[in-house]
């Protein structure tokens, strides 16, 4: 741990940086800049790190356990973490129609498709198969340039075609293709030297104002959530690209900062991504109810303060997943208990 922790403390910050991105972006605001920012390159930003941080097996065989064990099977443990809650949000849905089709059968099979019922998780199906997809496409290393380049042009090209269609299909496969190319990209930083710029606080500031300058003319002079024109997809990835540099340069400036908390919840951030929308909608019923409105909406500051409460309380679950349910961090580790508990999960809610 003591060697990564050195190495990459500066993804720790960026990671961290944007999983709270991810919460505040998932909690309801009125109209404002806020969610422009924030969904302008938050979802890039962390495909970009994945591709840096990624390390492929020697095999096929190998590739494929690893991300079953450390991606897919967290995925369906979160699925079935959330059911509980979906359930109870399906059943104060007036009118809704509550049978062994509707709410047991139906929600296995989106969540099967990559349509998770715990919609934040989208990620972690999409980076499963651009990983194994990764591994694929690139066995011959001497190729890499050629094979990474090549799959991004036309991953963008099939991107713009389906968004030209109005075909979205889920996030999960439709992000396939959009954000390969960040993918790609964060592959390619990890051959450079990026890194040493953490080193150098006077390069970590100038890579932090040119990247913040480039994205904030970018995003004011265009951004759109419907990306159909040649335009708008090449906006898309200018700040993709800017706003996730931006991040990395706050990482950057922060590396010599060495901090557990903010170690844990770089580690954690899988287990944020899994939960936090169960405490967000918890926590905007609860306000509902008290208040009497039928949707709450915050400012952004208000927000902002719900989402750092919403990330202290996921701390504590981090730590318990740290020490003794390391699979649902996305780690390797299976301990024999937590073979009990995967088992004593199927036979409880699948048989």
């Amino acid at each position: 741990m003591s060697t990564n922790y050195a190495r990459y403390n500066w993804i720790d910050w960026s990671k961290s940086i944007a999983i709270f991105l991810v919460i505040w972006g998932h909690v309801p605001m009125a109209q404002s800049g806020t969610y422009t920012f924030i969904y302008s390159f938050h979802m890039p930003l962390f495909f970009l790190i994945s591709g840096y941080l990624y390390n492929p097996k020697k095999t096929i065989k190998e590739e494929l356990y690893k991300n079953l064990k450390t991606l897919m099977l967290p995925y369906f443990i979160y699925q079935l973490i959330f059911y509980p809650y979906w359930f109870v949000r399906e059943l104060l849905v007036p009118h809704q129609v509550i049978n062994i089709d509707n709410s047991i059968i139906h929600p296995i099979i989106q969540s099967l498709l990559s349509d998770a019922i715990n919609g934040p998780t989208w990620f972690i199906y999409c980076l499963f198969l651009i990983k194994i997809y990764s591994y694929l496409i690139q066995r011959k290393q001497s190729l890499y340039w050629l094979t990474a380049s090549t799959s991004c042009l036309i991953s963008i090209l099939i991107c713009y075609w389906l968004n030209k269609q109005s075909i979205f299909g889920t996030y999960a496969t439709h992000n396939f293709f959009a954000v390969q190319i960040f993918f790609f990209t964060g592959q390619a930083l990890k051959r450079t030297n990026i890194g040493n710029i953490a080193n150098s606080l006077y390069l970590s500031i100038m890579w932090f104002l040119l990247s913040a300058i480039s994205f904030s003319i970018l995003i004011s002079i265009r951004y759109t959530s419907n990306y159909t024109t040649w335009s708008e997809m090449i906006s898309f990835y200018m700040l993709g690209f800017t706003g996730s540099s931006m991040i990395l340069g706050i990482g950057f400036m922060l590396n010599q900062i060495k901090s557990d908390i903010n170690y844990n919840i770089s580690i954690g951030t899988m287990v944020i991504l899994g939960i936090h929308w169960m405490f967000i909608g918890v926590f905007n019923f609860i306000i509902e109810k008290y208040t009497h409105i039928d949707y709450i909406t915050y400012s952004s500051s208000i927000a902002f303060i719900i989402s750092l409460f919403i990330m202290a309380i996921n701390y504590p679950l981090i730590m318990f997943c740290k020490k003794h349910f390391p699979l649902l961090l996305g780690k390797m580790s299976i301990q024999k208990w937590n073979l009990f508990a995967l088992k004593w999960f199927f036979f409880r809610f699948i048989i």
